[in-house]
C-alpha cells in the first residue's frame, strides 16, 4: 500500500460504504470518497466540492451556533480533541433525519498522523437499518412486558435451580393473598415472596420435572399458604425455556386461581348457565339492534339508510353485468288531509296498510323501504321499466280498492307513483331515485292515484 499511487488509495476509500473526509490540523477538509460527495450532492446540493477546501470544525460550531442540538457540540469538542491529539479517537452516535426518512449515523473521528502533519479521518456510517432494528425490538419488548403485567393470570420465570427470576403483577398478588408481598430477593420463591414461612419447593411448581424431562406439563393442580395465611388452589402449567443447543435452562411458569372452583363449584356451574343465558339474551339483543337498524319503526319494512346501502350495491352489480334494474316510488294523496281529518293514528295505520298491500306482492329479490314520512321506495332487480309500470299500476289499483282495517267507516286510500329504469348514462342508484321521484312529481302534477313512468 504504501507505495502504491494515489489513486490506489482514493480508489479504495471510494469503495467503502462509509461517508469518509480527511481532515488537516487545523479541521479543513483535504479530500473526500465519493460517498461522501453522494451524501453532499442528496442532501446539500455540493456535488461539485463536497465541501472540500472548507473548515469542517468551522462548519460544525456554526452549526451548533444555528440549532443548538448538544449533538454537534460534542461534535466540534470530538474533533478539538482529536485535531489537538487529546484523543486518538471520538465515536458518537447521532440522528440525521430528513423530511422524507428517518437515518442515524456512527461518526467516528481518528487521528491520523502522515510525513510528520497531523491529521484526522472523519467517517459517517448509515446505522439506520441496525438502529430501526433495535427500536423494533425495544418496542416488541415494551409490549411483551406490558402485555405480561396487564395478564389476569401469573407468570413466573424461574432458572434450573428453582429459583425466580421475575413474577409479573397478577402472579405477586395471587401468592400474596391481601398481605401486602415482600420480595426477598432472587434466592427466593414465591412461597418465601409470600411470607408464609413455608417455602414452595421446585417440585411443587412442576419445575424439577420439567428441566429433567424437558417436556411442559400443563394444567397441574396444586395448592398454597398465601401471605394472609389462606390457601389457595392453582392451576399449575410450565413450559422448559432451552438454549438454542436444546438444553433446558429454566421454565416459565404460569398460575391461574381456581380456588372458587374448589371452593363453589356448584355455583360456578350456575354461573356459567347465567353467562350462557345472558350471551344468548346479548346475542338476541343485539340481532334485534341490528334489525332495528335496518327497519322503519312505523310500517315494520326496511329504512332508507338500509334501502341505500343495499341498493348501490344491488346498482352497481346491474351495471357491471348490463342487467336492466327500475325504482318505484310511492307517495300517499292527501295524507296531509288524512291526518288533519281521521287523526294521526289513522295516518299511520294508512303507511301500515301500504306497506302491508305492497309488500305482500313483491319478490324475495325486491327491497322495500320507508324513504320517508309518506314516501315508498321498491327497487326491482331484473326488471325493466315497462314491468316495473305494470307492477305499480297493480299495487296502485289494489291500494286504491282495499279499505284500511279497523276504520268504523270505509276508508280508502290512493298513492302516486313514478317509475325509472338504470337507462345508460344514468345507472348510478341516486340517478334512477331522481328520475323516479321526477315521474312521481309528474304523477302528483297530473291529478294523482296514477303512475308515470320515466
Amino acid at each position: 500500500m504504501r507505495h502504491q499511487p494515489p489513486e490506489f488509495a482514493q480508489a479504495v476509500l471510494d469503495s467503502l460504504t462509509a461517508h469518509i473526509a480527511v481532515l488537516d490540523a487545523q479541521g479543513c477538509i483535504i479530500g473526500v470518497n465519493e460517498p461522501w460527495r453522494r451524501f453532499a450532492a442528496d442532501n446539500c446540493g455540493e456535488s461539485a466540492r463536497a465541501y472540500v477546501g472548507e473548515n469542517y470544525l468551522a462548519i460544525c460550531e456554526r452549526a451548533f451556533e444555528t440549532s443548538g442540538d448538544p449533538t454537534i457540540a460534542a461534535v466540534s469538542e470530538g474533533l478539538r480533541r482529536v485535531l489537538d491529539s487529546r484523543a486518538d479517537r471520538i465515536v458518537i452516535e447521532y440522528p440525521c433525519h430528513s423530511p422524507e426518512a428517518e437515518r442515524w449515523f456512527t461518526l467516528r473521528i481518528t487521528r491520523c498522523d502522515v510525513g510528520g502533519a497531523s491529521r484526522a479521518v472523519v467517517a459517517h456510517e448509515d446505522i439506520t437499518a441496525r438502529k430501526k432494528a433495535e427500536l423494533a425490538q425495544a418496542r416488541a419488548e415494551q409490549t411483551l412486558r406490558t402485555i405480561l403485567e396487564t395478564l389476569p393470570v401469573g407468570v413466573w420465570v424461574i432458572d434450573a435451580q428453582g429459583r425466580v427470576i421475575h413474577g409479573n403483577a397478577a402472579g405477586q398478588r395471587i401468592w400474596a393473598g391481601d398481605r401486602a408481598l415482600q420480595p426477598a430477593g432472587n434466592d427466593a420463591n414465591p412461597g418465601d415472596w409470600a411470607g408464609n414461612g413455608q417455602g414452595t419447593a421446585p417440585s411443587q411448581w412442576c419445575v424439577e420435572s420439567v428441566i429433567a424431562d424437558g417436556e411442559p406439563l400443563i394444567d397441574q393442580e396444586i395448592q398454597i399458604v398465601c401471605g394472609d395465611g389462606s390457601r389457595k388452589f392453582l392451576l399449575n402449567s410450565a413450559v422448559p425455556l432451552r438454549e438454542p443447543g436444546g438444553t433446558a435452562t429454566g421454565v416459565i411458569v404460569v398460575n391461574q386461581d381456581i380456588t372458587a372452583r374448589h371452593q363453589a363449584q356448584i355455583a360456578l356451574q350456575v354461573a356459567q348457565a347465567e353467562s350462557e343465558r345472558m350471551n344468548q339474551a346479548l346475542q338476541q339483543s343485539l340481532q334485534r339492534e341490528r334489525a332495528a337498524a335496518q327497519t322503519d319503526e312505523l310500517t315494520g319494512i326496511f329504512n332508507r339508510r338500509h334501502f341505500l346501502a343495499v341498493g348501490r350495491r344491488q346498482a352497481e352489480l346491474a351495471r357491471r353485468h348490463d342487467q336492466p334494474l327500475s325504482v318505484v316510488m310511492f307517495d300517499v294523496d292527501h295524507f296531509k288531509s288524512i291526518n288533519d281529518r281521521y287523526g294521526h293514528d289513522v295516518g299511520d295505520e294508512a303507511l301500515r296498510h301500504v306497506a302491508r298491500v305492497v309488500g305482500n306482492d313483491l319478490r324475495s329479490s325486491d327491497v322495500f323501504a320507508r324513504y320517508g314520512g309518506e314516501e315508498f321506495i321498491v327497487l326491482l332487480p331484473e326488471t325493466d321499466a315497462q314491468s316495473a309500470w305494470t307492477l305499480a299500476e297493480r299495487l296502485r289499483q289494489r291500494i286504491a280498492q282495499t279499505s284500511l282495517p279497523g276504520q268504523q267507516e270505509p276508508l280508502c286510500v290512493t298513492v302516486s307513483a313514478g317509475v325509472a329504469e338504470n337507462v345508460a348514462p344514468a345507472t348510478s342508484l341516486e340517478q334512477v331515485i331522481k328520475r323516479a321521484d321526477q315521474a312521481l312529481y309528474a304523477a302528483k302534477n297530473d291529478g294523482r292515484n296514477r303512475s308515470v313512468m320515466h
